[in-house]
């Protein structure tokens, strides 16, 4: 079977992340639209309960003023309201509002008179009605067929409600004229008055649909666009946060982002984001400088290995080979250490604190090998060792770090020593205030108080002329204070205690805090 070269296997492309802006206003539009919602059906809730309890009053201040009125005129006094007066026998005497199917059904339904003997007093009598004490509620289910009143048709298949209570007695001339129908015996009567609801219904659902159709979207759209306006006001110092980073992107490390007045997280970003850039500018223009006089101080031996190795290839018969072998072996071997230095001080910068500090470091053992190996190495100087007041020669003081770089602090401050020194060079090891504390002193020239923080520097050196016949490069002090600061400590030339030399001092954190 062959396959077409040209097809690929179709892939579904993801869909691009919407932005922080489309994001803030989708959020708001989806809260705003839940919460108008809620609102709606709460609003039309209330105004439905509102709207019951005055119906509900209504139907008992009816039921009150009707039963108050009888046998007085015939005239309707209560013309928007339902209700109908019962004879005992279940004859509607009179009623308004209220259907004739209800009035066929109501025995059926149990819309009935009030049995007069059961509301009988302690002495046997009948009391007055009362609007309050004796009203009766009669819940009715609806057929589908039947309606309270020609206004009330959605009622149809629901439970109603009515008021009942009792009024009288009246003699029978006394129905006769409130009724019209003759031949009535004395009796009690029983007004029923309706509980209409359904405009408490209509009325929350004209509310419920305002709300919620018309006034939540709308809205809901409304504090979807303020959002928008809102986060893009809001995201405009982060943009410029960002022409501001692509600037210095393009080359211009001098460069800075502005920084809102505003005290939020944007202006916290934006004053970290100027703290990052001044590292990041100072470790570039450092790496630049590195870079520059490392090339600079490579020129030198290179120049003297070419020298070493040109004269002699002119005139092979006139050369001592073997010095000029020498000679090219000691070139080599400054390259080889300049090489080495600058390796371990990139190494020292990249690995910072943490990779610096591992391990621990018995610097008394330390400073006790380092003195035994100078006596071999440098034969014509005094090495001696002095604990520090409080600090016996057997005790033990222990720092964080690994041992090579330990020793290279040693080894670099004894180096200098030693370079400088005329006879004597004076060890000092202790512990002060929770700290190790390393000093060297020689009885050289020493360092003059304004040199005392550039010999730190790399590729320093106070006499030129000497440094570079012994074949020093300026980076013994600041592989010093690199690997110090790295293990949490310091590095610094102080005034010599004797008025003479020169007094080095490395302060160290100890290994048990």
């Amino acid at each position: 079977m062959r396959t077409d070269p040209l097809a690929r296997p179709f892939r579904m492309r993801r869909l691009p992340r919407p932005g922080v802006r489309l994001r803030a206003a989708l959020a708001a539009l989806l809260a705003s639209a839940v919460a108008f919602g809620f609102a709606a059906f709460w609003v039309g809730h209330a105004v439905q309960d509102e709207l019951e309890y005055t119906a509900v009053g209504r139907a008992g201040l009816t039921l009150q003023n009707v039963a108050h009125k009888i046998p007085g005129s015939p005239d309707e006094p209560f013309e928007d309201a339902s209700y109908a007066v019962m004879a005992q026998n279940g004859q509607w005497l009179r009623s308004n509002k209220l259907s004739e199917a209800l009035q066929r059904e109501a025995p059926r339904l149990g819309l009935v008179p009030i049995d007069p003997g059961a509301r009988r007093s302690r002495e046997g009598e009948l009391t007055s009605p009362h609007c309050c004490e004796s009203v009766d509620e009669v819940a009715i289910l609806l057929p589908s067929d039947v309606v309270p009143n020609l206004a009330s048709w959605r009622l149809r298949g629901r439970t109603v409600h009515f008021y009942r209570t009792l009024a009288g007695p009246f003699t029978g001339d006394q129905l006769a004229t409130y009724s019209g129908v003759t031949g009535l015996p004395p009796q009690w009567l029983t007004v029923v008055v309706l509980v209409d609801t359904q405009e408490a219904e209509q009325a929350a659902a004209t509310v419920t649909q305002a709300l919620g159709v018309y006034l939540a979207p709308a809205a809901s759209l409304f504090v979807a666009l303020t959002a928008w306006l809102v986060t893009g006001l809001a995201l405009r110092p982060v943009e410029s946060i960002r022409r501001g980073m692509a600037r210095i992107g393009a080359g211009a490390f001098h460069e800075r982002v502005p920084v809102p007045p505003s005290r939020d997280a944007v202006a916290r970003l934006a004053a970290t984001t100027n703290t990052t850039l001044d590292r990041l500018e100072r470790a570039l223009a450092e790496q630049r400088r590195l870079v520059a006089d490392a090339s600079h101080e490579l020129r030198s031996p290179l120049a003297a290995l070419r020298s070493t190795l040109e004269v002699p290839l002119a005139h092979p018969a006139q050369a001592d080979w073997p010095a000029v072998v020498a000679g090219a072996l000691t070139d080599t071997e400054r390259l080889q250490d300049l090489a080495d230095d600058l390796l371990l001080l990139a190494r020292t910068r990249d690995a910072g604190a943490d990779g610096a500090a591992e391990g621990t470091v018995e610097l008394h053992d330390l400073v006790t090998e380092q003195l035994a190996e100078r006596g071999h190495t440098d034969p014509g100087l005094t090495f001696r060792f002095e604990p520090l007041e409080g600090l016996g020669e057997e005790a033990e003081v222990v720092v964080p770090g690994r041992e090579v770089l330990v020793g290279r602090i040693l080894r670099n401050v004894l180096d200098n020593a030693a370079r400088h020194a005329v006879g004597t060079v004076t060890v000092r090891l202790g512990v002060t205030d929770g700290w190790a504390r390393l000093e060297v002193d020689d009885d050289g020239p020493g360092i003059p108080a304004a040199d005392r923080e550039r010999v730190f520097d790399r590729f320093v050196r106070l006499d030129t002329a000497r440094n570079r016949a012994v074949g020093g490069a300026g980076l013994g002090l600041a592989l010093v204070r690199t690997i110090a600061t790295s293990l949490g400590g310091t590095a610094t030339a102080e005034h010599p205690p004797h008025g003479h030399g020169a007094h080095l001092v490395v302060r160290l954190p100890l290994a048990d805090g």
